[in-house]
């Protein structure tokens, strides 16, 4: 899962994204509005956690004009805006869950699972694929009660192949989940780990490959 994190407390931001990424979610970080908006224009991110008082155009803003483009990201506001008519605003310009500051770390992460988990995995946190079990929730691969140590990468990718189940992804598809742009991978380096998820998961997954499009992990 991709996510966007836009928070001018850089303090704050930081403190966020390794909360996030040690959860095993790839996020993206700016500290503006306008900068953040641009990242929302030219990347796909599976959530968004945004500031309402933001330099350059303000969080309402950057809300209203999704919204209006129809853009369905499910939205989580951080905000030190913590009246009550302030928190309405907000959902109803188009955010669907208001944090106000200050907060627990741990509960960010509660917040973003109960998004995606309604959004992405439609309630059930427990996804099962032949003998595999993959829990959304905690981010963890098991067959048999047991886990199966795939890398972060690895974990991603298998991820966004499970939940486009009998659907073809193109490298640059898959790169474009796995990557932020302070660490980006090359499309060639798709093989490498889908090479290193089949010999991990073995009999348990039919990885296949359509030639010149990419990778299709099917049902059947």
């Amino acid at each position: 899962m991709k996510i966007l994190l836009v928070e001018d407390n850089e303090k704050l931001a930081n403190a966020v994204l390794k909360k996030l990424e040690n959860n095993g979610y790839c996020v993206d970080m700016f500290f503006d509005g306008d900068e953040g908006l641009y990242a929302l224009e030219s990347s796909f991110y599976d959530l968004l956690i945004l500031d309402l008082g933001l330099p350059g155009i303000d969080g309402i803003d950057i809300i209203k004009k999704l919204r209006n483009l129809h853009k369905t990201i499910p939205i989580l506001i951080i905000s030190a805006r913590d009246e009550l008519d302030q928190r309405i605003f907000g959902l109803e310009c188009g955010a669907d869950d208001y944090l106000c500051k200050p907060f627990e770390l741990n509960e960010v992460i509660a917040r973003v699972q109960a998004l995606l988990r309604r959004t992405k995995y439609h309630v059930h946190s427990k996804i099962t694929y032949n003998d595999l079990v993959y829990d959304t929730q905690n981010r963890t691969l098991s067959r048999a009660d047991k886990y199966i140590e795939l890398s972060k990468r690895e974990l991603a990718i298998f991820e966004n192949l499970l939940l486009n189940l009998d659907t073809v992804l193109s490298k640059e598809n898959i790169v474009e989940h796995i990557s932020t742009y302070t660490e980006s991978i090359h499309p060639s380096s798709v093989e490498t780990y889908v090479s290193r998820i089949r010999k991990k998961l073995g009999d348990s997954i039919n990885l296949k490959t359509a030639r010149g499009l990419g990778y299709i992990l099917s049902s059947k």
